[in-house]
């Protein structure tokens, strides 16, 4: 059954080498952290700014933080976006009691200029030819340096941390948890990346396609390819994962299929929960389910965790 699926790792030999070299180039950059008050009638006690700073490779990328004015020690909610998406002010979580950094990744949004040559074959094949030239690499280092960012910012206002993320941000919020140990609690629904020696083979669009289409086009390159991609496997990280863990999946995905998420939750070597909803990445109406995920995260930031957390699944 789906829920039973465990696949063995496909960890390189130096994928905990070439993680910590990544983390340490990162941390020697210096972020040159700029930031913008952008005036807003949206919510008198939450102020809005577009902070920019510098990540791995030397370029700037920008997100949107809401802060509460009242200077109190909050939780601290760091959050990006879909894949070919971009970020919006999270003023529905801020008015929850938070704050929040909303970080548009290279290549997407206001952070677009950071990444002028994406690859022809789509975003995530930007580098394909190395683990250290992938974008995905880059991504991710955009993800932890934003956490770093905004904790910078908000100092001792930092009342406990949650890396969030759906779809391509799900992706890398739970491989930046893994590399830095950055976040308390860790959220994330169908996150991207999992399984890459499966994946393609059942996804029908997003990057999942775009590595199909292009394996198909270059079958000579398939092998290089997929070592590359084992760097970047979120079943390769699961187990790395550190803090307390919210998953998500839908029972119907043809973007990231029910498998690849379970693959990654057979991994997880820290208490978690597992949210099912009936489906993901559509236009349905049962996508409206999928507010009951963010108010399970909230709710935990909120009231701190349940003494049975990770005890049980929940089903939608």
């Amino acid at each position: 059954m789906r829920r039973q699926f465990k696949p063995v790792p496909t960890r390189p030999d130096d994928f905990d080498e070439f993680w910590s070299s990544t983390r340490q180039q990162l941390h020697a950059i210096d972020p040159v952290i700029e930031r913008r008050a952008v005036e807003t009638a949206e919510d008198p006690a939450i102020d809005l700014d577009i902070v920019s700073f510098v990540s791995l490779g030397q370029v700037r990328v920008a997100g949107y933080l809401l802060t509460w004015r009242d200077h109190e020690p909050r939780p601290l909610v760091i959050t990006s976006h879909g894949y070919g998406m971009q970020c919006r002010p999270r003023w529905d979580w801020a008015r929850r009691g938070v704050n929040v950094l909303a970080v548009d990744i290279r290549g997407f949004g206001i952070s677009r200029a950071a990444l002028p040559d994406p690859s022809r074959w789509g975003y995530v094949l930007t580098g394909i030819e190395s683990p250290e030239t992938s974008v995905i690499r880059l991504a991710v280092c955009d993800y932890m340096q934003a956490a770093r960012v905004a904790r910078t910012l908000l100092a001792d206002r930092v009342q406990t941390c949650v890396f969030e993320g759906v779809s391509f941000a799900g992706g890398l919020a739970l491989m930046a948890q893994a590399v830095s140990g950055d976040s308390d609690l860790l959220a994330v629904g169908v996150p991207t990346f999992g399984w890459a020696e499966g994946r393609n083979l059942f996804v029908k669009s997003g990057s999942g396609a775009e590595i199909s289409r292009y394996l198909a086009r270059r079958p000579d390159d398939a092998e290089d390819t997929m070592v590359v991609l084992r760097y970047f496997d979120a079943v390769n990280f699961a187990d790395r994962v550190s803090c307390p863990t919210i998953l998500a999946l839908g029972l119907e995905d043809d973007v990231v299929p029910a498998k690849t998420v379970y693959g990654i939750a057979n991994h997880l070597a820290v208490p978690y929960e597992l949210l099912e909803f009936p489906v993901s990445h559509s236009d349905g109406p049962e996508e409206a389910q999928w507010s009951l995920f963010e108010n399970c995260w909230l709710n935990f930031l909120q009231r701190g965790l349940p003494g049975d957390f990770g005890a049980h699944c929940r089903t939608s």
